[in-house]
């Protein structure tokens, strides 16, 4: 990852696994969740992280806490923290994002300076590099070590790697330390009202980083030069004129700025084409999104396939404006937890994948995993996950009264509204799974169903049971349709 040390790696990764445990784990489970690292090397990680965490939220208004006990094991505690506070800390004190910061704000850099502000030898530095280099190769910029540490790359790459840097690691604009934030937050404000865009934090964090990428390059006299693709491509858009507040700036830039924060999928911006005409493949495209999105789905408004067809066109010009590397998708796809969408969501996924294997049949141009990942967010808003919660019928038998047998069923279904949609029967017969407070509920069973005794005072052990026994249904119901995609 952007030829960050090993360490550094595996602090986030036992950060990011100790906060999806809400109890302690002990090092060789933690361990068996890495993959890989000794015992001793985990531990020691451990420890420099629990030093951090206390020097670095001793006076903050959140906490975060990483409590480590021989007889109970590890467990990290957090209060109204994400965490990223303390990733940022451990980015930063890395020697591959300091090369790649310092070099994206200057241009150059004396080797011999560097060296002895990071106290590292030439030899490190130059491994470094390399290592870099060769993660950096699919964005087409290229760090050389001579005399200077110098970007050798064209300008617009320069900025595209620039804020996919930025945005990846800080993902808060007023989270950088480096430099003051203020003014360039304060033309952002000012940016968001001139292009009439509603209020929107978001919106204001991308054109914040935009800016001040913009004025690092016009600082450091470093004009932008578009190739033929990328000339054709601003040729086609109309784009309101450059306004007075943003000093310096020449009209390609400020166009190029406008382009840049569209393809960074800013909302409710839209850049429109001179000629309609040329516009006519995102007009296909999206006819054939909405038909097969109403086949899988459900049918769509006028209103929400205009919205398909601003996001279709968007979403391929920031594809060709950002492709994305694997370990950025690889980022990206965690961050939103879409790996998991087959576990969590297994019916919205298996209609997903039927929609989009059909479109990109019609459509290749969009057989990308990046356009993919926009795509099921795109559904998502469109066609709420809560639709395709699996359904299961359930019938509870208890020994009280037929009020208390109410109560139990709402007890059930509220814990498990967010994971299935449960359809509590009269008969026993017509119910996939049998829930009762007493072992006669057995009697009923057929062949085919599942069953269950719990206790009437509902604890989280029976509500794991239960959950158990509904995973097994969904798997089961599953299966015909896994094997005919398989």
């Amino acid at each position: 990852m952007l030829g960050m040390d090993r360490n550094t790696l595996l602090k986030i990764q036992i950060i990011d696994i100790l906060d999806s445990f809400q109890t302690p784990i002990s090092l060789k489970e933690l361990q068996e969740k890495i993959g890989y690292a000794s015992i001793g090397t985990i531990r020691l990680n451990c420890k420099e992280l629990q030093i951090i965490i206390d020097e670095l939220y001793a006076t903050k208004s959140y906490s975060l806490e990483l409590l480590m006990n021989n007889g109970r094991g590890i467990q990290l505690i957090r209060s109204s923290s994400n965490l990223q506070t303390l990733k940022i800390y451990l980015y930063q004190k890395d020697l591959g994002f300091e090369i790649i910061r310092e070099i994206l704000a200057k241009r150059s850099i004396s080797t011999i300076q560097f060296c002895l502000d990071n106290n590292i030898s030439e030899s490190k530095l130059r491994r470094k590099i390399k290592q870099i280099n060769c993660e950096i190769a699919d964005y087409r910029v290229h760090i050389s070590c001579s005399a200077n540490i110098s970007l050798k790359a064209r300008e617009v790459d320069v900025r595209r790697f620039y804020y996919v840097f930025l945005r990846g690691f800080y993902r808060q604009f007023n989270q950088i330390t480096w430099f003051n934030t203020d003014n360039y937050l304060q033309l952002a404000l000012q940016t968001e009202q001139y292009l009439n865009l509603a209020t929107n934090l978001t919106n204001l964090e991308m054109i914040s980083f935009w800016i001040f990428i913009t004025y690092q390059a016009i600082d450091k006299k470093s004009p932008l030069s578009l190739n033929e693709k990328e000339a054709e491509l601003m040729s086609r858009f109309k784009f309101p004129p450059k306004p007075d507040f943003l000093k310096n700036w020449e009209t390609e830039e400020w166009q190029f700025f406008l382009s840049a924060i569209y393809c960074s999928q800013l909302s409710n911006f839209e850049l429109t084409s001179k000629d309609p005409a040329e516009e006519d493949f995102f007009y296909y495209a999206s006819a054939h999104w909405v038909s097969l999105f109403s086949k899988h789905f459900r049918p769509l408004t006028a209103i929400e396939q205009k919205y398909v067809l601003k996001k279709i066109k968007q979403h391929y010009a920031s594809f060709f404006f950002f492709k994305l590397d694997d370990t950025t998708l690889n980022q990206l796809s965690n961050s939103i937890s879409l790996e998991n969408m087959y576990m969590e969501f297994p019916y919205y996924f298996n209609r997903f994948q039927s929609f989009w294997e059909e479109f990109i049949q019609v459509v290749p141009e969009y057989d990308h995993r990046q356009l993919y990942i926009y795509a099921v967010l795109t559904s998502v808003t469109l066609f709420s996950l809560e639709n395709c919660l699996p359904k299961v019928s359930v019938y509870v038998h208890t020994e009280f009264c037929d009020v208390f047998n109410i109560y139990i069923q709402q007890k059930i279904d509220l814990h498990f509204r967010n994971h299935y949609q449960l359809t509590f029967t009269q008969q026993p017969k017509d119910a996939q799974l049998v829930i009762g407070t007493t072992p006669t509920c057995r009697l009923f069973l057929s062949e085919e169903q599942e069953s269950i005794v719990i206790r009437s005072n509902i604890s989280e052990t029976d509500y794991y049971d239960i959950d158990q026994k509904l995973e097994a249904i969904v798997k089961k119901s599953l299966q015909p349709l896994a094997e005919t995609i398989g």
